[in-house]
Parts: structure tokens; C-alpha cells; sequence
């Protein structure tokens, strides 16, 4: 404690700054020279919990802005419960304004019915760096509306009161230097055709949606970002209306289980490095029209059938990092290999997880076909092989012992499976490293798959 004592006022301050404000206040007790520190902290920080709880926690936030002697108030994080009234939020954020935060996120769970209306002071202010928002409502914006600021925006289970995308498009053209957007559209959202049109933005993440929509229907995205860097897509049910180019794309996540995917992953993306791409329905003709110049490629796709027709996967020449569900990729495996001739890292992955993980059973344990010709990466570039949840089966050898005597660069390759005895571990090593060439210098280890 005397140690601590020992700071200076400012480094205290700092390091009170990066706990929640209750824990700070909290400080008050331990001596008299902790009394007043908390009050220099230029950060709210408040949460309700549970969410269904009694009060408010009005009494706690009002009183924090009230004593507050920190020059500005540069952070409110807000997360409050069905308790809490409009007019508290509204006065809560006019001091916070007043204060000139830079960083706001109003955060609420409350019943679908009753979402929070969106504080109107917010449409004048300038100065706002951040803003997230969750369960708020929307249903009108002024035309001076402009966020000159504003460069990361979180529209989480936001409802806006319009059937056509109006108020969207007046919000987002109010941000000329928005780069961070997150949505997460809401089962009582009145949008149909959610457009983002924003020239500036670098980043985009559309998150799925609420638990209990189970079907489709007629929402639609359509985004028009020509310098988005980095584009996340987890979206089962909304339609998505073909892509401008993005030349600057540099990753690229999407996981789509819909039939829609062959207009969203028909996008042609030439500065495209990363794409993890997991989709498990049929329509998925053009899902490698996308990744032509992708360096780092997950895939997890069900309907390899239509998918090795498409010439478009014979452009995969930049790839040098392959990841492969085991559950739904004995078909990809040799088409990739033979198109990937950089390829350097080579990684299988057995999803344990019903959740977030494959549901196919074509798996690469009962289907696989040696190569008529050895695939090109094989013998000039593949140096690292990792197989996470491997089992031993007659086919996962096989395909482990082709790539073995096969990869004449191969530096090392590792084995996750689950061990439950040393003779099963000798056991895998055994299998394998009869078919390691003399010449190949290639470290191979069976490890517990816990320790992955």
C-alpha cells in the first residue's frame, strides 16, 4: 500500500481509469489522500447488474457528474436496465456533452416494445470521437445533423422508424470521417434496405442477428465502401445486393449459411490478404470469385460439389495460409493443393463445437483421393502442417503420410489429438514417421489436444 501511495496524483488517476467507476469511488475508504482522487477520473463507467434490477442506478451516475472535478469527462460507458427513464438519459448525456466527451456508449436492455429514444442533443454536437449504441430507438433526424467527429459508430438492436432506409442514409452521410461501423440489425427494425454508402469507411462488421429469427425475409444490405479494409459478414437471414469493388480490402471474414451467398461472395476483391469463409448451404456457385488474391483463406463449405466447378479457384496463386474444416473439406483438398502454388501453411481443423462448428457428415475421414500428380506446393513451398482434432482414422493417415513423403520442404508438422495414454501417442508417431523422407529434416510432434 505505501508503495502505491508513493505515485504521484496523475499516475493514480491514470490507473483508476482503468476500472469500473464504482471500484474507484470505492478508493475514498482507504485514506484520506484516495478521498478525492476518484473525483479527477475523466470516466464514467456504470453498469447494471442484473439487468432487471430494481433501480436505476440514477442516484450513483447523478451523483458522480455532480462531484466530478475532472477538466473534461472524455469516456461515458453506460449500460443500465429496463429502469431506466428517458429523461435521466437525456440529462446524463447534456452534462456529458457539456463536458465534451470524446468516447459514448449507451448500452440498455430493455423489452423490444420500449426501446430507448436516441438522445436528440447528439444530432448538434461535434465532438463525439465514439459512439455505440444499443436498444435505442430513432424516428426522426434533423437535416443539420453532422458528426464531423465521429469515426467509429455501433448501431446495436437499433430501430429505426422508417420502412426505407432514409434515416440510415441522413445518419451515416452525417459522419464524412466515419471509419468503424458495426450493425446488428433488430427483429422490430422497420428498415428494409439497409445502405451503407460511406466513402471513408475502413471497416465494416455486420454481427447476426438477435436469437429467435429463424427465416428469411426482404432486409437487405447494400454497401457502397470503396476504401473498407476490413469486412466481417455473420449474417443468416438478410439479402445482400451485389457489391462495389473494394480495392483496398485487406481481410475479409464472412460466415453466411443462407442461399444468397453466391451475390455476396461474388465480389471481386483484388487487394484481398485474409478470408474466413464459412457457409453451409447450397448456393455458393461464385464463393471464389472473392478470394482470387486472398494470402490467408478458412474455409468451411458443405456444397463442394458446385464448388469445384468454378474455374475461379484456379486463381488462388497468392495463397500461402490454407485452413480446412476435416468435417466438410475431402473434396477441397486436393483442388486447392493443385491451385496453390505458394501455398507455405497448411492447417486442418476438426471443429468441436456444434455452436460455431461444422454439422456436415462428409467427412475428410471417409473420402479422400490421392492426386494423379503431386501438387506443386508440395514440392517447392509447404513448410508448416498443423491437424487440430485429429483421430487417428485410416483416411487422416493417409492424408497425414501423403503430405509426409510428398512435402520435400516440410519443416515441421503437428498432431493435436486427444491422448489418453502414452502408448496412443507412440502410437500416432509411429504411424506417421515411417513415411517421413531421410533427406526431409521435419520435426513432427503429437500433442494433447487440451493444449492447443
Amino acid at each position: 500500500m505505501s508503495s502505491i501511495c508513493g505515485l504521484s496524483d496523475d499516475l493514480l488517476v491514470a490507473i483508476l481509469s482503468l476500472v469500473k467507476t464504482k471500484d474507484a469511488v470505492a478508493t475514498s475508504l482507504l485514506s484520506k489522500r484516495w478521498l478525492t482522487l476518484w473525483k479527477l477520473v475523466p470516466r464514467l463507467d456504470y453498469i447494471i447488474t442484473p439487468w432487471y434490477a430494481s433501480h436505476s442506478g440514477s442516484d450513483f451516475i447523478d451523483n458522480f457528474l455532480l462531484l466530478s472535478e475532472a477538466p473534461v469527462l472524455e469516456t461515458m460507458h453506460l449500460r443500465l436496465g429496463y429502469n431506466c427513464k428517458p429523461e435521466e438519459q437525456e440529462r446524463w448525456v447534456d452534462i456529458a456533452l457539456a463536458r465534451h466527451v470524446r468516447v459514448l456508449e449507451l448500452i440498455y436492455s430493455r423489452s423490444p416494445s420500449t426501446p430507448m429514444p436516441f438522445p436528440r442533443s447528439l444530432f448538434t454536437y461535434n465532438g463525439l470521437v465514439v459512439l455505440r449504441l444499443q436498444e435505442v430507438v430513432i424516428r426522426d433526424i434533423p437535416s443539420t445533423i453532422f458528426l464531423q467527429s465521429l469515426k467509429t459508430l455501433s448501431l446495436l438492436c437499433v430501430r429505426f422508424c422508417s420502412r426505407d432506409d432514409e434515416l440510415v442514409h441522413t445518419l451515416l452521410s452525417a459522419c464524412p470521417v466515419l471509419e468503424t461501423l458495426v450493425v446488428r440489425r433488430w427483429l422490430e427494425d422497420y428498415v428494409t434496405t439497409f445502405k451503407i454508402a460511406v466513402p471513408s469507411l475502413q471497416s465494416l462488421y455486420i454481427m447476426r442477428r438477435p436469437g429467435g429469427h429463424a427465416q428469411t425475409d426482404d432486409r437487405e444490405y447494400i454497401i457502397n465502401a470503396p476504401s473498407l479494409k476490413d469486412l466481417k459478414v455473420c449474417d443468416e437471414f438478410s439479402w445482400f445486393r451485389p457489391l462495389v469493388e473494394m480495392p483496398k480490402l485487406v481481410k475479409a471474414e464472412i460466415k453466411i449459411r443462407r442461399d444468397d451467398s453466391k451475390k455476396l461472395l461474388g465480389l471481386e476483391m483484388p487487394k484481398l490478404v485474409k478470408a474466413e469463409i464459412k457457409i453451409r448451404r447450397d448456393d455458393s456457385k461464385k464463393l471464389l470469385g472473392c478470394i482470387a488474391s486472398a494470402k490467408h483463406l478458412s474455409l468451411c463449405v458443405t456444397s463442394a460439389k458446385q464448388l469445384l466447378m468454378e474455374k475461379s479457384v484456379e486463381n488462388l496463386c497468392q495463397l500461402e495460409y490454407l485452413e480446412l474444416c476435416t468435417n466438410c473439406s475431402s473434396d477441397w483438398l486436393c483442388l486447392l493443393l493443385k491451385h496453390s502454388p505458394k501455398l507455405r501453411v497448411l492447417r486442418f481443423n476438426n471443429p468441436t463445437s456444434q455452436i460455431d462448428g461444422c454439422n456436415s457428415l462428409r467427412r475428410i475421414r471417409d473420402r479422400w483421393e490421392e492426386p494423379c500428380c503431386v501438387p506443386e506446393c508440395l514440392v517447392t513451398s509447404l513448410e508448416t502442417v498443423e491437424w487440430i482434432g485429429y483421430e487417428g482414422t485410416e483416411t487422416e493417415k493417409e492424408v497425414a503420410n501423403y503430405i509426409l513423403e510428398k512435402a520435400c520442404h516440410l519443416k515441421k508438422m503437428t498432431i493435436f489429438r486427444h491422448i489418453t495414454n502414452l502408448r496412443k501417442k507412440y502410437r500416432t508417431l509411429i504411424d506417421l514417421v515411417s513415411r517421413l523422407s531421410c533427406s526431409i529434416k521435419c520435426r513432427l510432434e503429437v500433442v494433447p489436444l487440451e493444449q492447443h
